[in-house]
């Protein structure tokens, strides 16, 4: 920054705004969060920092970040339906902060230059930084502390009032007590009418997230489903194939799991228009039938619907700063493999991270094919630089090989009595030795239980393990319990090796990995089985089963994004608030 200068000095018609440089970016964070009444931590979103400078110094602070998530005022400006209004929401900007500095206050007309000079050059420079421009502005005032003046000075529409409720947990249910005024402002004449068209024009297209997840934008799950193959014949085909998968999703995500049909009979009109439901001849929105919502759920390609999974969920979980591991097994049908005849036979692996969320499945229809669909959907997501974790069962030499050399990833095996070299050579380690890395977790209490868990880790030779030339250490993990009721005690030891050296992960990590594995156990199994009916399910028809459970996947990734962790709680919002489970179907965010 230059040195000091006299207001008095300052000519407002050459102060210019730009953006704030990398190495700026730390001053400019400090001096909002310094002199602005709300501080500054972070953008909500994408964000962008203008500057006002007057031949060098610094005279005001503007920072704009992504668009409100709902506000009613400025949706009801715009008029454009709950649909389209997801897919827009990236071209809306918030001037989230806007700070005149203490050393410039007074200067006349400098806070409406400042905002205009920003506006003229926001669209460009956000299309710079996040690979698409913006049609809109808009702001929210404090009408106890501000009146807005620079906003309307500046050619600004005041929209309304908001009723002063914050967005908590998905949701505007966390009164706040402070109702702020909303000003809007396009940034071309005919943004109002663009941004309510339901076409999507090409240069919207996110680029710069095309370029980070190799996809043109994040789709909303019906426009995944679009994408599927109808394997119905055309004669007679009413209902859209998504329309009726996402009438399947939606009856999910309320937690029913038979009446379907009756769930889309139940929607309005507006909610059948939404989906795409068929409009018959009076005109009215139709809701498709019991046999079409089984026909469907029959006949479409049961890996069709396991990939839909995979392109909703791969770039979601790319948001994600540090990569979580990932757990994969299977899971054998048993509801309609009871109800089936003798040699038919449903399983799916699944691929899902150490917090819960499914990233992936596979359906296998061969007893004892695991091990081939496993290394199948290994093939279908991009592994590098993971880490993934594996029981016993998936302890292959052919799996174990591929995640390194084929697919550039690590892994963490539990190695038990089903690979008896193997475990014959862990169990000959004296795991008391000293020169060993050790770590013990406090003991903790749950499930009627005290818990506590120790894990000892140490180097392996190259070939120590024959069938797992690429082994860098092998861990023991010792559980103990103790009944809190009874006091009975008992103690159990597992063993595993993974790939990842120690410099990378020491026992503490190794230990959080071996719990963490067991997710795809309590986290996605039981989930399906306990709170969606998986099990209990008599769908037996073709496809039905493996179609089932792949929209089972689908729906527990949605509720994970959604922010939820416990699925009975999703299930009562989405039942009572239909709206909510709309949007998590038909928007992208």
């Amino acid at each position: 920054m230059a040195g000091a200068f006299d207001r008095r000095d300052v000519v407002v018609g050459e102060v210019e705004v730009r953006p704030a440089r990398a190495d700026e970016r730390r001053r400019w964070d400090a001096l909002v969060d310094e002199h602005h009444y709300l501080g500054f931590r972070q953008f909500a979103g994408r964000g962008v920092r203008h500057v006002a400078v007057w031949r060098g110094h610094w005279l005001a602070l503007l920072g704009w970040q992504s668009g409100a998530f709902k506000c009613a005022p400025r949706d009801r400006w715009v008029g454009w339906h709950r649909s389209v209004q997801f897919r827009r929401l990236h071209l809306i900007a918030n001037n989230t902060r806007f700070l005149v500095l203490p050393e410039a206050s007074g200067i006349a007309n400098l806070a409406s230059r400042a905002l205009s000079r920003s506006l003229r050059r926001l669209s460009a420079d956000w299309e710079a930084a996040h690979g698409h421009p913006l049609e809109l502005a808009e702001t929210f005032v404090d009408p106890s502390r501000f009146a807005g003046t620079c906003y309307a000075a500046s050619n600004w529409t005041r929209l309304g009032r908001t009723k002063g409720f914050a967005r908590s947990n998905g949701s505007y249910t966390d009164p706040h007590g402070s109702p702020k005024e909303m000003f809007a402002r396009p940034l071309r004449a005919d943004a109002r009418e663009r941004l309510a068209d339901p076409a999507d024009r090409p240069e919207w297209a996110c680029r710069a997230v095309s370029a980070r997840y190799s996809k043109a934008e994040l789709r909303s799950l019906r426009d995944v489903f679009a994408r599927l193959p109808d394997c119905r014949r055309g004669q007679g085909r009413k209902h859209r194939l998504e329309t009726v998968l996402s009438i399947c999703a939606l009856a999910k995500l309320a937690g029913l799991s038979g009446p379907v049909a009756q769930y889309g009979a139940a929607l309005r009109q507006d909610e059948l228009r939404a989906l795409g439901a068929w409009r018959g001849a009076a005109g009215v929105w139709v809701a498709p039938s019991a046999a079409t919502i089984c026909r469907v759920m029959a006949n479409t390609d049961p890996d069709a619907l396991a990939a839909a999974l995979r392109e909703w969920a791969a770039p979601r979980l790319a948001e994600d700063a540090d990569p979580p591991a990932l757990a994969a097994d299977g899971k054998r049908i048993r509801g309609a493999n009871r109800h089936t005849d003798d040699d038919t036979y449903f399983e799916t692996v699944t691929l899902v991270t150490h917090g819960g969320r499914p990233l992936a499945s596979r359906c296998c229809r061969d007893e004892g094919g695991e091990a081939a669909a496993l290394r199948a959907l290994l093939d279908d997501v991009d592994l590098r630089g993971r880490v993934l974790t594996l029981d016993a069962l998936r302890a292959c030499r052919d799996t174990a090989r591929a995640i390194v050399r084929t697919h550039g990833a690590d892994y963490v095996l539990s190695i038990k009595e089903n690979c008896p070299d193997s475990f014959a050579k862990l169990a000959a380690i004296d795991w008391d030795a000293g020169g060993l890395r050790r770590h013990a977790e406090e003991p903790k209490k749950a499930h009627g239980r005290i818990e506590a868990r120790r894990v000892a880790a140490r180097d392996l030779l190259p070939d120590t393990l024959a069938p797992f030339p690429d082994v860098q250490q092998a861990f023991r993990v010792v559980r103990e319990r103790t009944d809190a009721k009874t006091g009975a005690t008992s103690t159990e030891t597992a063993c595993g090796i993974t790939t990842v050296p120690a410099e990378r992960a020491g026992p503490e990590r190794l230990l959080a990995w071996n719990r963490g594995h067991w997710q795809v156990e309590n986290g996605n199994r039981h989930r399906r089985d306990a709170s969606m009916g998986e099990d209990a399910a008599r769908f037996r028809a073709g496809h039905a089963p493996a179609n089932h459970a792949a929209l089972n996947n689908i729906v527990l990734a949605v509720v994970f994004h959604c922010g939820f962790r416990h699925l009975p709680e999703a299930h009562r919002h989405y039942m009572m608030r239909r709206d909510d489970a709309l949007d998590a179907i038909l928007s992208a965010d």
